[in-house]
């Protein structure tokens, strides 16, 4: 799979490897982006909601607990009217005076705040006093001493907030130390519809439960909010043992906000499904599935120009080189840009040009070679008619029976046929050795034999080859040098040729004068008037290399040794 995808990328053009590249480079990192924006988006947009849920709950319940606050201080204007409190605490002789009281005081003020107050269905008074019952205004506690609330009312200072039978009702005592030590009780009856009238019309979308201590409910609209909100399998009792959050209640994530109201000592539970308050994921999925197109576009808009921009540069400068290619050479490649491509577009216009003038060069040394070639051709002329002309001297020699003559004669050809050899620079072994011997011949007939010679060549050494015209300098120098300026001795020039490993050894050695030591060092490095040791050195370290060559070592008075090693070469 590896070896598919190398095999894949390196098919493909480097404009769709650069826009795959910076495409991919893009994706990553604005998905991440996206994705983490769509979270943060819906777990902002899932507080705020449940934040907006929270202030709807409190808002409800301090409207209600400010209701409950209303009733109470209307039924304080009863529990704490002098006369309707003198009332409840007279024993009554004079059922006249009784029926006047409750004429100028009691029914007129019951009037006025049922008037006031239209949710107010009437208002009563229970009494343990021995007064004669009035209607429903007054009436005997014995008539509800058994009753729950009741109980609730005179054992507790505080009032007592109820529902029963489709009412509200509050039961709160009157202030005990007005009235005697007696039981006195006001029951506030209230319409349960328009009590719960307001918290309707506020929370049409969501579900509201009150509920008291002991967990009864007042009141739900559960029933009016069921098919909304799609809660027809959710139990009231399930909202109530909730303390409050995210629960699951019917089969579905519901947020429940739990609110006391501390005037009826109630409880108020504002409920919504999850899914009504979260935001919607797919508009969050939508917007930023847009924002990450728009996004994309401009980015793609940006690397197809900067790929397009390198490219074509790329483009343009391959055109150069198939140009050049095709033979094109003469062209003048600029550019103004310092970028990479750049700077290889100004390398190849410098090869380019650089390639010309080694052209150019290479022609104009191939038209010397081809006149160097011209005037050895000429020159071949010349040994042939020196070769014909050494033949007609030996001929005429052996005529006159001039045997000396003829053995210089036939040892000058010999020399020279070695040493031109056609032009070619690579000659057997043999040849060289046969070379110097005839060169030896003639200059020992020139000096009368004024000196020896001896030679040591193993035969081993014909079977090898070798760069022409090396021991002759070497031995012209021991003859002029060392043999002829020592006059004491016969000098004796010895010659030897021998297989050293893989090389080849030659040693010439004559007993002369010496060398000084300083003059040996420039044996190899000056330049002499003729053809010298440090042309030879110079040809040899040039064809095989910097480990062959010459080594001089001499003693005043006594000789000098001049080797050459070269390397065994058969071809």
């Amino acid at each position: 799979m590896k070896n598919m995808l190398y095999r894949w990328i390196n098919r493909i053009r480097l404009k769709q490897k650069l826009f795959l590249s910076y495409l991919i480079v893009i994706i990553i990192p604005i998905t991440v982006l996206g994705i983490y924006n769509y979270w943060q988006s819906k777990q902002l947009l899932g507080v705020q909601a449940e934040q907006s849920l929270e202030r709807s709950a409190d808002t409800i319940a301090q409207n209600m607990n400010f209701k409950l606050e209303q009733y109470r201080n209307t039924a304080n204007i009863i529990l704490y009217n002098s006369a309707i409190q003198k009332i409840v605490s007279t024993t009554y002789l004079d059922y006249v005076n009784l029926r006047w009281d409750l004429d100028q005081y009691l029914y007129q003020q019951f009037k006025m705040i049922v008037a006031l107050n239209k949710e107010i269905v009437h208002l009563t008074i229970y009494t343990e006093a021995d007064i004669p019952e009035s209607g429903t205004a007054l009436v005997s506690a014995t008539r509800v001493a058994n009753e729950a609330w009741y109980k609730q009312a005179v054992g507790h200072s505080a009032p007592v907030w109820g529902w029963d039978s489709g009412h509200v009702y509050l039961a709160s005592p009157f202030p005990s130390l007005m009235v005697n030590g007696k039981n006195n009780v006001l029951y506030m009856n209230i319409d349960y519809d328009q009590f719960f009238a307001p918290i309707s019309q506020l929370t049409s979308d969501l579900g509201i439960i009150v509920a008291d201590t002991a967990g009864e409910i007042i009141y739900s609209n559960q029933g009016q909010i069921d098919d909304r909100l799609g809660m027809a399998d959710m139990k009231e009792q399930d909202i109530i043992k909730s303390d409050g959050g995210t629960s699951l209640i019917g089969g579905q994530r519901m947020l429940v906000v739990k609110n006391a109201i501390s005037q009826g000592n109630w409880f108020m539970y504002t409920y919504v499904p999850v899914s009504q308050v979260s935001p919607d994921a797919g508009n969050i999925i939508k917007a930023t599935l847009i924002v990450i197109g728009l996004c994309l576009l401009l980015l793609i808009g940006i690397i197809l120009l900067l790929s397009n921009t390198m490219i074509k540069r790329i483009h343009l400068l391959l055109t150069w080189m198939k140009r050049v290619e095709q033979g094109e050479l003469n062209l003048q490649i600029k550019t103004t840009s310092t970028d990479e491509i750049g700077d290889l577009t100004v390398r190849f216009g410098n090869m380019l040009h650089r390639l010309n003038n080694l052209i150019q060069e290479v022609y104009a040394n191939t038209i010397v070679q081809k006149e160097a070639e011209l005037r050895a051709l000429q020159a071949q002329i010349s040994p042939h008619f020196l070769y014909n002309t050494l033949s007609f001297i030996n001929w005429r020699a052996l005529r006159s029976d001039e045997h000396e003559i003829s053995h210089v004669v036939t040892s000058l050809s010999k020399f020279y046929r070695t040493v031109l050899n056609k032009g070619d620079q690579i000659i057997a072994v043999k040849d060289e050795i046969d070379n110097i011997k005839s060169y030896l011949d003639i200059v020992r007939m020139m000096k009368d034999n004024s000196f020896d010679v001896i030679y040591e060549i193993d035969e081993r050494i014909y079977s090898y080859r070798m760069i022409n015209f090396i021991l002759q300098p070497l031995v012209e120098n021991a003859i002029q040098h060392g043999i002829e300026k020592d006059d004491s001795d016969k000098g004796i020039l010895r010659i030897t040729a021998s297989l050293e490993q893989d090389t080849i050894l030659f040693t010439v050695e004559d007993n002369g004068v010496g060398i000084p030591e300083e003059i040996i060092g420039e044996l190899l490095t000056a330049q002499s008037s003729g053809y010298g040791l440090k042309n030879v050195n110079e040809r040899i370290q040039l064809k095989f290399g910097s480990e062959y060559g010459i080594e001089i070592s001499s003693q005043i008075g006594k000789g000098t040794v001049m080797k050459v090693v070269i390397p065994r070469i058969t071809r």
